[in-house]
């Protein structure tokens, strides 16, 4: 579905709920709400659910950060970064070559119970990651024995704003925009505080 499209549903929507009419910037503005809200509430069913990967896919971006020097990965050096997917790291095998190994998130309160803990400590061979802030920026903090000598993040992406004017279309799958217009609706019905309009909309979105 392209922008326009998109407009064209609002629209056809919001003249049915008998609301008041939106400006092409006001409903560009409610429908990149829409795309992040939709971002958000799927992002918790990414791995579980197909047809959840196959509406974000467009959006999976993955980073290479080769020979890292430091522990430190720094997200927000990443513009468009919005959430961790996986993260992989390339340690030696002790023969020269090297071994490829996941590198999983670890509990704040487990960090430092694991590096006590002889079964579960994290080194090369059982990696691990926290996520915190310096301050100043966003960090992941690999926790191994040596630093990693490659590191690969997969992430999803914030989406780029879609815009009637530039013809920018939604950059989800098209097969999550409708349900991104359905959210969209509500909340321009939400925002004009037409409440019967607002539950006649959000059922709808229920029942898609």
């Amino acid at each position: 579905m392209t922008i326009q499209e998109m407009h064209d549903l609002c629209d056809l929507l919001i003249d049915k709920a008998n609301a008041p009419w939106f400006t092409a910037t006001e409903k560009d503005k409610f429908i990149n709400l829409a795309t992040i809200e939709f971002l958000d509430n799927s992002y918790r069913f990414f791995e579980v659910n197909e047809e959840v990967r196959e509406k974000l896919l467009p959006v999976v971006r993955s980073n290479n950060f080769g020979n890292n020097p430091t522990p430190n990965i720094n997200l927000s050096s990443i513009a468009d970064f919005r959430y961790v997917l996986s993260l992989r790291g390339d340690y030696s095998n002790g023969c020269g070559g090297t071994v490829t190994r996941k590198v999983p998130p670890i509990q704040l309160d487990d960090e430092v119970g694991n590096q006590l803990d002889p079964w579960n400590v994290n080194d090369d061979e059982n990696p691990g990651y926290i996520q915190e802030n310096d301050g100043s920026d966003n960090q992941i903090l690999i926790i191994s024995t040596n630093n990693p000598t490659n590191v690969v993040l997969k992430y999803l992406k914030t989406p780029v704003d879609a815009n009637l004017g530039t013809s920018t279309d939604c950059e989800l799958s098209p097969s999550c925009h409708e349900e991104i217009v359905n959210i969209a609706v509500r909340k321009m019905l939400g925002n004009i505080q037409d409440q019967f309009g607002y539950q006649v909309q959000t059922q709808e979105s229920q029942i898609q």
